[in-house]
């Protein structure tokens, strides 16, 4: 693929855990310059495959090849030496030191015995900056955002001079314009020679920073390509599922009924004079810049954060929210976009998170049978094709897809009329999204109605019957199926941003 010399060559390497074999006989190479995307669905070996190259584990067999020379016992502390760095999709950073102490950790400059604080931040300060980041060095990383701790963490992996960086999920947390100086960085590395490998979920950021592809499926290689060769997202998702682009936004036609949720006049601390209303079998998609409301507003209608005014109307009654409880006895559900923060009990087991809001179906006079409790979190996991070894697994060990099908189960199992889904595919494979676009149109045929909050306008475009987009807290438009469009959805919602400098807050 590149006439440049490789960087990293396998040759056919293969992993086996207890009844799964995760990678089968996959080889690949990446050379200096070269970004490789590496991309598949959930269990197609990806995390495997870059756990190996940095030594988190041994591989079964095959070899390992870095510039030139073969890795016979690898390690996370030999592939360090090598030039060898990941930024992980959770950060890899000490939270209780400084974004300076993080970049120096164990490496601290010296004035004879004493630790010369002021190189530490005019060094770390100047490297930031050239990076184009403004985060004050002096912060502990607790205190930062989760974005901010995300770019120190790709940050400090610069820092280290690193011959290969491998991108796992990097723009997960970040913001649109976080994620141009991401871009700007990787093409930065590219000139400089070095070797990237760029997994994510968002294909379309992969023919934006990839110059090949290589294709993971069931732990087999599928095949290298260059992104000239692929042209488009739509040749490369068959390749990773087996399915086209239409078959995976297909939405099954639902007759729209009456009127499960009316919104009017609500007006809160970060939006104003919000009215929208929601079907039965109908899914209102809601778009919006980052910082535009848009979570606000879902919040508000759920109880979670406090609104000053407006009414909220369910099934014609309007109903009083003070806290999530009021909503969720009225008939509205909310899957959270912060899914590891506020969606799900990570150390928890599945049954537990699919039960938890759930118990009263398996009570006998105010007692838990756990037999019917067990049995009613099985049945989620089957209808919903959980990939779990039992429902007494925690749900930490799950992939982000499975996670999230978890979290779904217990809203089904809860049977709510309205269901507010807030970047339900955020860091989600396009197999598992279509599996879950599947249960979108299970639930509008039981005559519910779903909201879609979603930063990805194909997939607004692909599932929504109306879209309304928000501007700076305030509704810049409700647009009906035959007049969406990217370009109309975008100058709408950028409607209400007065200056450049409010568009790139916002972005």
């Amino acid at each position: 693929m590149s006439s440049k010399k490789e960087v990293l060559k396998l040759e056919n390497i293969c992993k086996s855990f207890p009844a799964v074999k995760a990678l089968d006989q996959v080889s690949m190479s990446v050379s200096a310059g070269e970004v490789r995307g590496l991309v598949g669905e959930n269990g197609a070996g990806k995390s495997t495959l870059i756990k190996i190259v940095t030594g988190a584990y041994d591989k079964d067999s095959g070899k390992i090849i870095f510039e030139d020379n073969e890795i016979v016992r690898n390690s996370p502390i030999v592939s360090k030496k090598l030039g060898i760095y990941a930024v992980y999709q959770d950060v890899m950073i000490a939270p209780d030191l400084s974004v300076a102490e993080n970049f120096f950790m164990g490496n601290q400059p010296k004035k004879g015995l004493i630790i010369d604080w002021g190189k530490m931040y005019e060094e770390s300060e100047e490297f930031l900056r050239d990076m184009e980041l403004e985060i004050d060095v002096k912060r502990n990383i607790r205190e930062l955002s989760v974005a901010e701790g995300r770019m120190v963490t790709i940050a400090k992996c610069l820092w280290q001079e690193p011959k290969l960086v491998i991108f796992d999920e990097p723009t997960a947390v970040l913001t649109q314009n976080e994620t141009q100086i991401l871009f700007r960085i990787i093409r930065d590395l590219k000139k400089r020679g070095v070797a990237v490998i760029y997994i994510s979920h968002n294909l379309e950021e992969v023919f934006d920073v990839c110059d090949t592809v290589t294709v993971l499926k069931d732990g087999k290689l599928v095949g290298t390509y260059t992104v000239s060769e692929l042209e488009s997202v739509d040749k490369l998702i068959p390749l990773m599922v087996g399915r086209s682009i239409e078959e995976m936004y297909y939405k099954k036609e639902v007759e729209i009924g009456p009127e499960l949720l009316r919104v009017e006049n609500l007006s809160g601390k970060r939006f104003r004079n919000i009215e929208i209303n929601v079907r039965a079998g109908e899914i209102l998609g809601v778009f919006g810049l980052v910082g535009s409301g848009r979570t606000e507003i879902a919040r508000a209608i759920y109880g979670a954060d406090r609104f000053d005014g407006g009414k909220i109307v369910v099934n014609g009654q309007e109903i009083l929210v003070k806290r999530p409880k009021d909503s969720l006895n009225s008939g509205l559900g909310y899957l959270p976009e912060d899914r590891k923060n506020q969606g799900i009990f990570s150390q928890q087991d599945v049954e537990f998170n699919i039960n938890v809001i759930n118990l009263d179906k398996v009570m006998r006079a105010g007692i838990i049978d756990y037999s019917k409790a067990y049995q009613q979190a099985q049945d989620y996991v089957d209808k919903l094709s959980i990939k779990v070894g039992s429902v007494r697994q925690k749900l930490s060990e799950l992939s982000g897809g499975n996670q999230q099908k978890v979290v779904i189960a217990r809203w089904l199992c809860k049977n709510p009329d309205i269901l507010i889904f807030d970047e339900p595919t955020t860091g989600i494979d396009v197999g598992t999204k279509a599996e879950i676009y599947k249960l979108f149109g299970e639930i509008l045929d039981q005559g519910k109605g779903i909201i879609l909050i979603s930063s990805y306008l194909p997939e607004l475009i692909g599932l929504s019957d109306r879209i309304i987009v928000i501007s700076n807290g305030e509704i810049a438009g409700e647009v009906e199926k035959e007049d969406f469009s990217e370009e109309y959805l975008l100058k709408l919602a950028m409607k209400n941003i007065l200056n450049r400098e409010k568009v790139q807050e916002a972005v």
